[in-house]
């Protein structure tokens, strides 16, 4: 059996079910799920609406929103322990299940917001209407997707 980094998931596949099972995929919404162990046995504990949209500007500074989300979680710095939390960020846009500009906007926010917690904070997934996709796995599916707001 092989063993997993303390800082990849489980199972993806199995986290974006779960999330979609809490709170809906609307178009351009993000979430940050925490979620404990994910590499042994990834429970997801939350998952909560980050207060800025999912398509976001080149110029736009989210790293205080990102922060004070992660801050919220009340992990703080655990001596001894190694780290045992994951902060997931969906994203939920239209258009192609490919990482580009806007999730760009994302990485440097997350780089940049300095949150001062023993959690990992590396795992973004990408939502639209063709499926979802994981930044750093590259792993992949069809369902869920993106709910069309209606317009």
């Amino acid at each position: 059996m092989d063993v997993l980094p303390t800082y990849e998931l489980k199972d993806l596949h199995r986290l974006v079910r779960e999330v979609a099972a809490q709170v809906s995929l609307d178009e351009d919404t993000a979430w940050l799920a925490l979620v404990h162990r994910p590499s042994t046995t990834q429970t997801l504990l939350r998952v909560d609406p980050l207060p800025v949209p999912a398509l976001l500007d080149d110029h736009d500074d989210i790293s205080s929103h990102l922060r004070a989300a992660v801050e919220s979680f009340d992990l703080g710095w655990r001596r001894g322990v190694g780290l045992e939390h994951m902060a997931v960020t969906i994203i939920v846009r239209p258009g192609f299940t490919v990482f580009g500009p806007n999730e760009a906007v994302w990485l440097r926010g997350w780089r940049y917001s300095n949150h001062m917690q023993s959690i990992f904070t590396s795992a973004m997934v990408l939502v639209t209407e063709h499926g979802w996709l994981e930044f750093m796995s590259h792993v992949a599916g069809a369902e869920p997707r993106m709910v069309r707001s209606a317009a």
